[in-house]
């Protein structure tokens, strides 16, 4: 627990999943953050639990992300307001490089950015992997090799990193006191991510805590194995398809409709990669307890191509805020 994860997919001059080059990725992502037309304003006695955000390649994805992104940006730097008080951000993604059974937690002492280093805090690892422990999920540190080569944590962290070390002006960078938790989430059932969520339930009641759900949406074509046409009598055209599976499980996320959206992918298998980690959260937001004054609110929702047919391919990318109060 002492190697720094190295900013693997990055690379210069647009040869990466991301710029590589500092001022050029803070360029495009001040960009980004710039055209998002409508930031969703937090009261100040509201609390931000956390985002749901894409990891594609950044040209993709990244201008969907940025509208949660810009809301965590606005709520941790918000005078007053319970952002003030974060000094951890997990970070939940999926397994695209390896198949296992419940959780892995990252190993490294620190990821490197373009735009410098975000720490891990690794006090906060320990307890996470010990309560999953006791809770019966199966958990081990992840490889260093198999870190780097996973990309759905990754990509969040440009996006936390800029957050981190460009504050709005007149604000200090928070990147020395804020630190990352991140883990993936391999295979899971309802009931193992029910008891995911019990081992995370004392930091997601913590204000010092925020959670970020990497996934992104549906993938579509034949080179995902994937050609599913939902509901096709309403939606003939599969462009339209795609767009309405998606909204469909949008809407569950939102209504907090912690049955339906198993029951949705037992019916679809829709291939949003995500849906472990968004079902940890899920089954937290969707608690009796938690229910009246929890809300899902998705912000944007874009693809990287309109499907006329099983040769065409796209992948769905969404970004929400979930918050709280």
């Amino acid at each position: 627990m002492n190697f720094t994860r190295a900013a693997a997919h990055a690379g210069p001059n647009g040869s990466g999943w991301y710029e590589a080059i500092p001022e050029k990725l803070k360029k495009i992502m001040d960009t980004y953050f710039s055209k998002v037309d409508d930031t969703a304003a937090l009261g100040r006695n509201e609390r931000l639990l956390g985002l749901i955000a894409p990891h594609a390649g950044m040209s993709y994805s990244g201008p969907t992300a940025s509208y949660a992104y810009k809301v965590l940006r606005e709520y941790l730097y918000g005078t007053g307001g319970k952002g003030e008080r974060v000094k951890q951000i997990f970070l939940l993604g999926p397994s695209h490089v390896k198949g296992f059974e419940g959780v892995e937690v990252s190993a490294a002492g620190a990821f490197e950015t373009p735009f410098g280093p975000l720490t891990v805090d690794t006090g906060i690892i320990a307890k996470v992997k010990a309560a999953l422990e006791q809770a019966g999920v199966p958990v081990s540190y992840a490889a260093k090799a198999t870190d780097e080569r996973e990309h759905s944590i990754e990509m969040q962290i440009p996006f936390v990193s800029h957050v981190l070390y460009f504050p709005p002006a007149g604000q200090s960078p928070k990147a020395a006191a804020v630190k990352i938790v991140p883990m993936v989430v391999g295979w899971s059932d309802a009931a193992m991510e029910e008891r995911i969520s019990v081992a995370l339930q004392p930091y997601l009641e913590d204000e010092a805590s925020v959670f970020i759900y990497s996934s992104d949406f549906c993938h579509w074509g034949s080179r995902f194995a994937y050609t599913y046409h939902y509901e096709p009598k309403t939606f003939p055209v599969i462009g339209d398809a795609i767009i309405a599976m998606d909204r469909k499980a949008i809407d569950l996320l939102e209504n907090l409709d912690k049955k339906a959206w198993y029951a949705y992918f037992k019916a679809t298998e829709n291939t949003i990669c995500g849906r472990h980690p968004i079902s940890v959260g899920l089954q937290y937001w969707s608690r009796e307890d938690n229910r009246s004054d929890t809300q899902v609110t998705f912000l944007h929702y874009s693809q990287s191509n309109r499907c006329e047919s099983v040769r065409d391919s796209s992948v769905s990318y969404a970004s929400a805020i979930i918050t709280k109060g």
